[in-house]
C-alpha cells in the first residue's frame, strides 16, 4: 500500500493556526489535543487519500475527531502528494475551493 507526503497549503496552515488559537484561548491541553488530531488526521489521509468523499470536483474531506473541523485536500498525482486546502469549521459554507487551489 503506498503511503503519500502530505503538504499543508499556506492558507490551510493559517486555518490550524485560527484554530490552535481559539483552542489555547480555552485550554493549553485542548489546542494540545486539537494538534494531536491534525497530525493524526494526516496519517490516515496519507495513507487513505482515498477513503473521504469528494465533495467538491477533486476535493474530499476529512472530519478531524473530537473537534468540529475538517480537512479539505486533493491528490495531486502529477507531483504524488496530498495537498491539504483548508481546516475549516464544519459549519462553515461556501468555501471557494478554486481560490485555494
Amino acid at each position: 500500500m503506498k503511503t503519500y507526503k502530505v503538504v499543508i497549503s499556506d492558507l490551510a496552515k493559517l486555518d490550524i493556526k485560527k484554530a490552535k488559537k481559539y483552542y489555547r484561548d480555552i485550554s493549553a491541553n485542548l489546542a494540545k489535543q486539537f494538534l494531536l488530531r491534525i497530525r493524526e488526521s494526516k496519517s490516515f489521509i496519507s495513507e487513505s487519500p482515498n477513503a473521504n468523499d469528494v465533495i467538491y470536483e477533486d476535493v474530499r474531506m476529512h472530519l478531524i475527531k473530537q473537534f468540529p473541523y475538517h480537512l479539505h485536500y486533493f491528490l495531486d498525482e502529477y507531483r504524488d502528494v496530498i495537498v491539504v486546502i483548508a481546516v475549516e469549521f464544519a459549519k462553515r459554507e461556501n468555501l471557494d475551493f478554486y481560490e485555494r487551489k
